[in-house]
């Protein structure tokens, strides 16, 4: 599976045309900075829960489209039988963002960072907490509705590795995954 992310993700940035692309001074060079910030909905990946949270993230691109990116995703309310299933997850990574046309922005994201993991214990076992390095990968866009502020919308697919399941007794990886929408705020 890590294998086929890699090579989508890969043909994606390889596949953006590397046009020549002018622009004015003041519009482009140095850092442009977002800070951004709106609701989340995933699927856990566990008993088949989805549920809502807030969600954060700030941009900052230095070179043609190239930047970082941290952000924060969290799944705490909503959903049915998720009353102890909670996620939350802090990842940094690189972006792309690919600036062709005036007033949409799309975007591919690469990350790595932390996640915390509550879930309902079993009737054998009281193992209700876990904590993981993950990864995530994801893709998006910004629409810029006026100003400075523009809407976000993505999609980013976590990896929450050598999860130990009390029902199965095995190792293996949960794949949380789902959207967040919102504003971001470009400081230029």
């Amino acid at each position: 599976m890590r294998l086929k992310l890699s090579i989508l993700f890969a043909s994606i940035i390889l596949s953006l045309p590397a046009c020549a692309q002018v622009a004015h001074s003041a519009q482009r060079g140095g850092t442009q900075v977002t800070l951004g910030g709106g609701i989340d909905y995933w699927k856990g990946d566990y008993s088949h829960i989805a549920r809502f949270g807030p969600a954060a993230w700030a941009t900052a691109e230095f070179w043609h489209g190239i930047g970082v990116i941290a952000e924060g995703h969290s799944m705490i309310a909503g959903g049915t039988n998720a009353d102890q299933y909670k996620y939350f997850s802090g990842d940094g990574g690189l972006i792309y963002t690919y600036h062709r046309w005036r007033n949409v922005a799309p975007f591919v994201k690469a990350e790595a960072g932390f996640a915390s993991l509550s879930f309902p214990h079993t009737a054998t076992a009281t193992y209700t907490h876990d904590t993981r390095t993950t990864w995530a990968m994801g893709a998006g866009l910004e629409y810029k509705i006026v100003g400075h502020i523009w809407a976000h919308a993505d999609y980013t697919y976590d990896n929450f590795p050598n999860f130990y399941s009390t029902v199965t007794g095995q190792h293996h990886s949960l794949n949380p995954n789902g959207i967040a929408v919102g504003a971001t705020y470009h400081f230029r």
